[in-house]
Protein backbone atom coordinates (compact mmCIF):
# COMPACT_ATOMS: atom_id res chain seq x y z
CA UNK A 1 0.00 0.00 0.00
CA UNK A 2 1.31 3.13 -1.50
CA UNK A 3 1.46 6.36 1.54
CA UNK A 4 -1.02 8.29 -0.99
CA UNK A 5 -3.24 5.40 -0.36
CA UNK A 6 -2.88 5.33 3.42
CA UNK A 7 -3.49 9.14 3.35
CA UNK A 8 -6.80 8.86 1.96
CA UNK A 9 -7.93 5.52 3.91
CA UNK A 10 -7.51 7.33 6.75
CA UNK A 11 -10.27 10.00 6.23
CA UNK A 12 -13.62 9.29 7.34
CA UNK A 13 -15.12 9.38 4.04
CA UNK A 14 -13.45 6.94 3.09
CA UNK A 15 -14.11 4.60 5.82
CA UNK A 16 -17.84 5.14 5.51
CA UNK A 17 -17.85 3.47 2.17
CA UNK A 18 -15.82 0.85 3.04
CA UNK A 19 -18.20 0.35 5.51
CA UNK A 20 -20.97 0.11 3.20
CA UNK A 21 -18.99 -2.00 0.92
CA UNK A 22 -18.80 -4.30 3.55
CA UNK A 23 -22.31 -4.05 4.10
CA UNK A 24 -22.87 -4.71 0.33
CA UNK A 25 -24.66 -1.44 -0.01
CA UNK A 26 -22.17 0.40 -2.13
CA UNK A 27 -23.29 3.18 -4.21
CA UNK A 28 -23.78 1.93 -7.93
CA UNK A 29 -22.57 4.82 -9.30
CA UNK A 30 -20.29 7.05 -6.97
CA UNK A 31 -17.96 10.51 -7.78
CA UNK A 32 -15.37 10.83 -5.66
CA UNK A 33 -13.87 14.12 -5.24
CA UNK A 34 -10.03 14.67 -4.74
CA UNK A 35 -6.65 16.06 -5.79
CA UNK A 36 -5.53 14.51 -9.10
CA UNK A 37 -2.39 13.25 -7.50
CA UNK A 38 -4.45 11.00 -5.58
CA UNK A 39 -7.21 9.51 -8.53
CA UNK A 40 -5.37 6.08 -9.87
CA UNK A 41 -4.74 4.87 -5.62
CA UNK A 42 -8.70 5.70 -5.23
CA UNK A 43 -9.69 3.72 -8.53
CA UNK A 44 -7.71 0.90 -7.26
CA UNK A 45 -8.83 0.50 -4.31
CA UNK A 46 -12.75 1.45 -4.48
CA UNK A 47 -12.73 -1.24 -7.55
CA UNK A 48 -10.68 -3.88 -4.94
CA UNK A 49 -13.99 -2.93 -2.47
CA UNK A 50 -16.53 -3.52 -5.61
CA UNK A 51 -15.11 -6.60 -6.88
CA UNK A 52 -14.50 -8.64 -3.53
CA UNK A 53 -16.78 -11.49 -2.80
CA UNK A 54 -16.79 -9.91 0.80
CA UNK A 55 -16.71 -6.44 0.08
CA UNK A 56 -12.99 -5.86 1.57
CA UNK A 57 -10.55 -6.21 -1.17
CA UNK A 58 -7.04 -7.53 -0.86
CA UNK A 59 -8.59 -11.16 0.42
CA UNK A 60 -8.17 -14.14 -0.99
CA UNK A 61 -11.34 -15.09 -3.12
CA UNK A 62 -10.99 -15.26 -6.83
CA UNK A 63 -11.87 -12.17 -7.70
CA UNK A 64 -8.70 -10.44 -6.07
CA UNK A 65 -7.01 -13.10 -6.86
CA UNK A 66 -7.41 -12.08 -10.55
CA UNK A 67 -5.66 -8.32 -10.05
CA UNK A 68 -2.57 -8.14 -12.44
CA UNK A 69 0.34 -6.58 -10.92
CA UNK A 70 -0.14 -3.42 -12.93
CA UNK A 71 -3.49 -2.83 -11.56
CA UNK A 72 -5.55 -4.09 -14.36
CA UNK A 73 -8.46 -6.60 -13.42
CA UNK A 74 -10.95 -8.64 -15.92
CA UNK A 75 -13.98 -6.68 -14.18
CA UNK A 76 -12.82 -3.26 -14.50
CA UNK A 77 -13.19 -1.51 -17.26
CA UNK A 78 -10.99 2.24 -17.34
CA UNK A 79 -11.93 4.87 -19.15
CA UNK A 80 -9.06 7.97 -19.47
CA UNK A 81 -6.34 8.58 -17.16
CA UNK A 82 -5.86 10.59 -14.55
CA UNK A 83 -5.74 14.36 -16.33
CA UNK A 84 -6.82 12.52 -19.41
CA UNK A 85 -10.81 12.49 -19.78
CA UNK A 86 -12.44 9.53 -21.87
CA UNK A 87 -13.47 10.52 -25.32
CA UNK A 88 -17.47 9.96 -26.48
CA UNK A 89 -16.01 6.82 -28.26
CA UNK A 90 -13.90 5.76 -25.22
CA UNK A 91 -17.30 6.35 -23.45
CA UNK A 92 -19.56 4.06 -25.66
CA UNK A 93 -17.25 0.95 -25.17
CA UNK A 94 -17.89 1.42 -21.53
CA UNK A 95 -21.27 1.01 -22.06
CA UNK A 96 -20.52 -1.65 -24.28
CA UNK A 97 -18.27 -3.40 -22.21
CA UNK A 98 -21.05 -2.87 -19.10
CA UNK A 99 -23.47 -4.72 -20.86
CA UNK A 100 -21.65 -7.67 -20.72
CA UNK A 101 -21.77 -10.15 -17.53
CA UNK A 102 -18.95 -10.27 -15.22
CA UNK A 103 -15.79 -12.86 -16.02
CA UNK A 104 -14.57 -13.29 -12.32
CA UNK A 105 -16.45 -11.25 -9.93
CA UNK A 106 -20.15 -11.44 -9.83
CA UNK A 107 -20.11 -7.47 -10.57
CA UNK A 108 -18.18 -5.63 -12.70
CA UNK A 109 -17.17 -1.76 -12.49
CA UNK A 110 -16.34 1.21 -15.02
CA UNK A 111 -14.11 3.57 -13.47
CA UNK A 112 -14.11 7.36 -15.58
CA UNK A 113 -11.02 9.31 -14.57
CA UNK A 114 -11.41 12.86 -14.95
CA UNK A 115 -15.15 12.96 -15.28
CA UNK A 116 -15.61 16.71 -14.63
CA UNK A 117 -13.40 17.57 -17.42
CA UNK A 118 -15.30 14.96 -20.27
CA UNK A 119 -16.77 17.11 -23.02
CA UNK A 120 -20.38 17.73 -23.26
CA UNK A 121 -21.54 14.70 -25.35
CA UNK A 122 -18.94 12.68 -23.50
CA UNK A 123 -20.70 13.27 -19.96
CA UNK A 124 -24.03 12.98 -21.85
CA UNK A 125 -23.24 9.69 -23.17
CA UNK A 126 -23.10 8.50 -19.71
CA UNK A 127 -26.31 9.41 -18.37
CA UNK A 128 -28.83 6.51 -19.27
CA UNK A 129 -26.08 4.08 -17.62
CA UNK A 130 -25.37 6.36 -14.57
CA UNK A 131 -28.96 5.99 -13.63
CA UNK A 132 -29.73 2.92 -14.54
CA UNK A 133 -26.55 0.21 -14.41
CA UNK A 134 -27.42 -3.55 -15.10
CA UNK A 135 -26.90 -4.67 -11.18
CA UNK A 136 -24.09 -6.22 -11.08
CA UNK A 137 -23.02 -2.98 -12.78
CA UNK A 138 -21.01 0.05 -10.64
CA UNK A 139 -19.32 3.89 -12.14
CA UNK A 140 -16.73 5.37 -10.35
CA UNK A 141 -16.22 8.75 -11.48
CA UNK A 142 -12.73 10.26 -10.40
CA UNK A 143 -12.99 14.28 -10.31
CA UNK A 144 -10.94 17.26 -9.05
CA UNK A 145 -14.19 19.85 -9.29
CA UNK A 146 -17.37 18.39 -8.39
CA UNK A 147 -18.64 21.77 -9.16
CA UNK A 148 -17.05 21.16 -13.05
CA UNK A 149 -19.20 17.84 -13.36
CA UNK A 150 -22.02 17.99 -15.56
CA UNK A 151 -25.20 18.84 -13.67
CA UNK A 152 -27.33 15.84 -14.54
CA UNK A 153 -24.73 13.20 -14.35
CA UNK A 154 -23.91 14.97 -11.04
CA UNK A 155 -27.36 14.27 -10.21
CA UNK A 156 -27.07 10.35 -10.40
CA UNK A 157 -23.90 9.73 -8.34
CA UNK A 158 -23.42 9.43 -4.82
CA UNK A 159 -20.74 11.95 -4.15
CA UNK A 160 -17.41 11.49 -1.79
CA UNK A 161 -15.65 14.23 -1.13
CA UNK A 162 -11.98 13.08 0.02
CA UNK A 163 -9.90 16.32 -0.05
CA UNK A 164 -6.19 16.14 1.45
CA UNK A 165 -2.99 17.43 1.00
CA UNK A 166 -0.39 15.39 0.08
CA UNK A 167 1.83 17.24 2.89
CA UNK A 168 -1.19 16.83 5.58
CA UNK A 169 -1.68 14.48 7.76
CA UNK A 170 2.08 13.71 8.97
CA UNK A 171 3.55 12.73 12.47
CA UNK A 172 7.10 11.81 13.85
CA UNK A 173 7.08 8.79 15.18
CA UNK A 174 8.64 8.21 18.93
CA UNK A 175 12.07 8.77 19.42
CA UNK A 176 12.92 8.63 22.83
CA UNK A 177 12.60 6.13 25.76
CA UNK A 178 9.90 8.24 27.08
CA UNK A 179 7.79 8.91 24.01
CA UNK A 180 8.01 4.91 23.37
CA UNK A 181 6.78 3.90 26.44
CA UNK A 182 3.84 6.65 26.52
CA UNK A 183 2.69 5.09 23.25
CA UNK A 184 2.85 1.47 24.28
CA UNK A 185 1.16 2.75 27.01
CA UNK A 186 -1.54 4.33 25.39
CA UNK A 187 -1.94 1.48 22.71
CA UNK A 188 -2.08 -1.42 24.86
CA UNK A 189 -4.50 -3.75 24.17
CA UNK A 190 -5.31 -1.80 20.95
CA UNK A 191 -6.34 -3.69 17.98
CA UNK A 192 -3.57 -4.36 15.44
CA UNK A 193 -5.99 -2.14 12.94
CA UNK A 194 -5.48 0.72 15.34
CA UNK A 195 -1.56 -0.06 15.75
CA UNK A 196 -1.37 -0.26 11.70
CA UNK A 197 -3.16 3.00 11.73
CA UNK A 198 -0.62 5.36 13.24
CA UNK A 199 1.63 4.60 10.45
CA UNK A 200 1.03 6.32 7.55
CA UNK A 201 1.55 9.65 9.15
CA UNK A 202 5.04 8.13 10.16
CA UNK A 203 5.67 7.19 6.80
CA UNK A 204 4.65 10.67 5.46
CA UNK A 205 7.35 12.44 8.11
CA UNK A 206 10.05 10.59 7.67
CA UNK A 207 9.33 10.27 3.62
CA UNK A 208 9.66 14.07 3.65
CA UNK A 209 12.36 14.24 5.96
CA UNK A 210 14.55 12.02 3.59
CA UNK A 211 14.64 8.50 5.93
CA UNK A 212 13.51 6.15 3.23
CA UNK A 213 15.32 3.40 4.96
CA UNK A 214 13.17 4.10 8.28
CA UNK A 215 10.09 4.58 6.35
CA UNK A 216 10.75 1.42 4.55
CA UNK A 217 10.80 -0.32 7.98
CA UNK A 218 7.78 1.33 8.97
CA UNK A 219 5.90 -0.01 6.16
CA UNK A 220 7.34 -3.56 6.46
CA UNK A 221 5.73 -3.52 10.47
CA UNK A 222 2.64 -2.51 8.80
CA UNK A 223 2.14 -5.09 6.08
CA UNK A 224 3.24 -7.74 8.79
CA UNK A 225 0.41 -6.86 11.29
CA UNK A 226 -2.14 -6.56 8.20
CA UNK A 227 -1.93 -10.29 8.27
CA UNK A 228 -3.55 -10.57 11.20
CA UNK A 229 -1.89 -13.79 12.55
CA UNK A 230 -0.24 -11.80 15.67
CA UNK A 231 -2.31 -11.30 18.60
CA UNK A 232 -2.78 -7.53 19.69
CA UNK A 233 -0.31 -8.05 22.86
CA UNK A 234 2.16 -9.33 19.78
CA UNK A 235 1.49 -6.70 17.62
CA UNK A 236 2.09 -4.07 19.85
CA UNK A 237 5.56 -5.68 21.32
CA UNK A 238 6.58 -6.81 17.82
CA UNK A 239 6.57 -2.81 16.63
CA UNK A 240 8.19 -1.69 19.83
CA UNK A 241 10.80 -4.49 18.91
CA UNK A 242 11.31 -3.61 15.47
CA UNK A 243 11.02 0.37 15.10
CA UNK A 244 12.33 1.36 18.83
CA UNK A 245 14.88 -1.69 19.13
CA UNK A 246 15.57 -2.26 15.46
CA UNK A 247 15.72 -5.61 15.85
CA UNK A 248 16.16 -8.05 12.40
CA UNK A 249 12.66 -9.17 11.55
CA UNK A 250 12.73 -9.63 7.89
CA UNK A 251 13.17 -13.26 8.20
CA UNK A 252 12.13 -13.78 11.84
CA UNK A 253 8.71 -16.19 11.21
CA UNK A 254 10.12 -18.10 7.94
CA UNK A 255 7.68 -18.92 5.43
CA UNK A 256 4.23 -18.55 7.46
CA UNK A 257 3.95 -14.97 6.32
Amino acid sequence: MSDQTLLFKETGAWKRIASLAAKGLFPQCISFCAPEVFHSSIAREAAELVLCAAGHGGDDCPSCAAWTENGEHPDMIRGGEPGKPPSVDACRDIIRTMALRPVVSKKRCAVIFSADDMLLPAANSLLKLAEEPPGYGYILLLLSDADRLLPTLKSRSWPVSLHMSPDSGKCAPPATEEQWSKWAEKYSGSEPEEITAQFGPWIRFLIDAGDYERAGRVESVRLILEKKRLSRTMSLDFTVMALKEGIVFEHLFGDIW
